[in-house]
């Protein structure tokens, strides 16, 4: 695979005078032609059949691609030096991103369904405060219908971002799935409970190596500790090949326990 830096189109600026942004409404991110008229035929079909009619944006639709098209040094320096061509560079990803959202809105999705990992596994890679000058003014935009017509919208994202959860709240993110490991209980806790619905996502770092009866612990301190009466808590366990069959049978035992209500 080439290393992200070598492989960023616009890692010199001097390219970005001449980069042309792909079409928003014309091609999907892996180069493939986006059929408007199948996408809506799908959304009704969905809807006919009793579900939930979600349009997908991609994995990176916003953070990333500033460093897909930099590279990841780059960004941090632009960010820190406040370089002016790094507005003009996030207007024009954020741009794309607010009409393919506004086109799956005219075509029948119900919700919109995207992943950006803002997080790193202790931190930010960014100061909050600069996080909300570059970052989220653009979430805003993106997601405005969204937030003003009352349309959920799910936002995956790796890494720790507990500080600026309610900031994606602001830009109208209703559910998110946050990794537990990263951000911790008690930052979940207190940025996240009972202001988003929360996808939680296990710790699938301690899967491979715990007891089966320490993996059913946690699972009932994650629940115990972010369960509402009300809802707005899933329990999300991925299991990878390197973790034991008794865990897994563990993990599920545990989340059968839970899933019936309050753990007593």
């Amino acid at each position: 695979s080439i290393p992200v830096e070598e492989g960023a189109p616009l890692r010199d600026w001097a390219a970005f005078e001449d980069y042309q942004a792909p079409e928003a409404l014309a091609t999907d991110d892996w180069g493939e032609p986006i059929d408007w008229n199948a996408m809506r035929e799908h959304f009704a079909r969905v809807k006919e059949q009793g579900g939930l009619a979600v349009g997908a944006i991609a994995h990176g639709f916003m953070y990333m691609r500033l460093f897909y098209l930099r590279g990841f040094t780059n960004l941090m320096i632009d960010i820190g030096t406040r370089d002016p061509r790094l507005d003009r560079l996030i207007d024009m990803v954020a741009s794309r991103n607010e009409r393919l959202v506004k086109e799956l809105l005219a075509a029948g999705a119900e919700m919109i369904s995207g992943g950006d990992d803002l997080g790193m596994q202790t931190s930010l890679p960014m100061r909050p405060d600069d996080w909300r000058r570059y970052i989220k003014p653009a979430y805003a935009r993106i997601f405005a219908d969204c937030r003003e017509g009352g349309v959920p919208v799910y936002l995956h994202s790796d890494g720790h971002i507990f500080e600026i959860i309610p900031d994606l709240v602001d830009c109208g993110i209703t559910i998110i799935n946050p990794q537990i490991r990263a951000n911790g209980l008690e930052g979940l806790v207190k940025y996240a409970k009972g202001r988003v619905a929360i996808h939680i996502d296990l710790d699938r770092q301690l899967f491979p190596f715990a007891t089966p009866e320490r993996i059913k612990a946690h699972v009932r301190e994650v629940f115990e500790a972010l369960y509402k009466p009300e809802g707005g808590l899933m329990l999300h366990a991925e299991c990878g090949p390197d973790i034991p069959l008794e865990n897994i049978e563990a993990i599920c035992e545990a989340l059968e326990e839970v899933g019936g209500g309050p753990w007593m």
